[in-house]
């Protein structure tokens, strides 16, 4: 692990420390859903997350969010993951 990862919380860490407000991830999500060419989105104290990049680094998540299949909910779900796991960098 490269030392400039290891000094970047992931999101889940931002939410454990209070930094990001859960319902701040899940509108996010939600925006992501409604407007897909969304990139980047600042998130708190200085963090800046590249919502595409973490979709896309998430196996899964770009392929349920493309499916006529899938539920809004079950999306909503899986982009809320990609981006609970994802590593903003830093503004």
């Amino acid at each position: 692990m490269s030392a400039a990862r290891s000094q970047n919380p992931t999101v889940l860490e931002l939410l454990e420390r209070g930094a990001v407000k859960p319902e701040a991830i899940v509108r996010l999500a939600e925006t992501y859903l409604a407007t897909p060419g969304l990139r980047l989105y600042t998130l708190a104290f200085g963090f800046v997350l590249d919502i595409a990049a973490a979709v896309q680094a998430y196996p899964i998540a770009r392929a349920v969010a493309d499916s006529s299949l899938a539920s809004f909910r079950t999306k909503r779900a899986t982009v809320t993951t990609a981006i609970i796991l994802a590593r903003p960098e830093k503004a």
